[in-house]
């Protein structure tokens, strides 16, 4: 079939296509009358059958191209998702995520691994080098310490507005690290784990235990988790990447990178209440035994959420 040949054969139901598609406002189909609309579908199947003749036929052509925009205009319009609710982001929280996070189990317990043999590392680093304590935790936070004084501070809501945003980043890094193969996620939690070994060893050789986790404890459960699971969606992407199996790369990639989006972004806003927990109650002259029966009860709200809700 010549390419003139092909046009004259078809440009009559393009034509109608293109008056409905610019019939219809704001890419919504309500503008056209309900006897039309499965008019409107065979016309779409049939411009999309055409396209793909001109696509093996007539690749370099210009018809090829304007059955492209074609399609792609009348494709969201008859298969478009519904509309997001307020029921269904409730719905997801409550039991989206938690499956999301089982899912990944895996990935979760090898994003924990890394963390705690990073911490059991800077443990000992400390532990085999007692002379590396006066750079981690000067002899003034000690001091401090030792008298209590780990006060809230005058300006918690710009404190914990900045200790909010610098946490969600670093979610976000772990999470975006696995572009990279998961390279920089794997780092991201591996510091983390080093920075807290290294200082609870520092802490523990001046024998302020005590005011220590229950300075880190409140806040450091849910927030440390987060981290962790933000972590095990990284290296989710990453193995994606490395382990397309039958599908390409790329579309693995997008596959997965898709599938872990939710559990990283609704795990992430959790960091909020991180976050104020951290600038109000973490600092506090609060009694330490609180701080830590509160640290307690939001690792048990977290982790029975977690495990268990969305179960059949």
């Amino acid at each position: 079939m010549t390419l003139e040949a092909f046009i004259a054969t078809r440009s009559e139901r393009w034509a109608q296509l293109e008056a409905m598609l610019s019939r219809s406002r704001r890419g919504r189909l309500r503008d056209i009358p309900a006897a039309e609309l499965e008019h409107f579908g065979s016309l779409y199947r049939l411009a999309a059958g055409d396209l793909a003749i001109a696509r093996r036929d007539f690749p370099l052509d210009n018809i090829t191209t304007y059955l492209n925009d074609l399609c792609a205009r009348a494709h969201p319009m008859l298969y478009r998702s519904p509309p997001a609710r307020p029921r269904d982001l409730a719905r997801w929280f409550a039991t989206g995520i938690p499956r999301a996070f089982r899912a990944r189990r895996r990935y979760i317990l090898v994003s924990l691994g890394i963390m705690v043999a990073a911490a059991v590392a800077g443990w000992l680093a400390v532990d085999l080098r007692p002379d590396l304590r006066g750079s981690l935790v000067p002899q003034s936070g000690f001091d401090q310490l030792a008298r209590g004084q780990v006060n809230s501070l005058p300006n918690a809501p710009l404190l914990g507005t900045v200790i909010i945003t610098n946490n969600i980043k670093v979610a976000a890094v772990c999470f975006l690290g696995g572009a990279l193969a998961g390279i920089p996620t794997a780092l991201i939690l591996a510091a983390n784990g080093w920075m807290l070994g290294t200082i609870a060893e520092a802490v523990h050789q001046g024998g302020y235990d005590l005011a220590f986790w229950s300075l880190i404890i409140p806040h450091g459960v849910l927030e440390l988790s987060i981290i962790v699971i933000a972590g095990a969606t990284g290296l989710y992407v990453g193995d994606a990447l490395l382990r397309p199996g039958l599908l390409g790369r790329g579309e693995a990639f997008s596959r997965a990178a898709r599938g872990s989006l939710g559990l990283a972004a609704g795990s992430a806003s959790l960091l909020i209440i991180s976050g104020i927990v951290e600038a109000y109650i973490s600092p506090s002259a609060l009694p330490a035994w609180f701080k830590l029966l509160f640290g307690a009860a939001i690792g048990t709200a977290l982790y029975s959420w977690l495990l268990l809700a969305g179960r059949q």
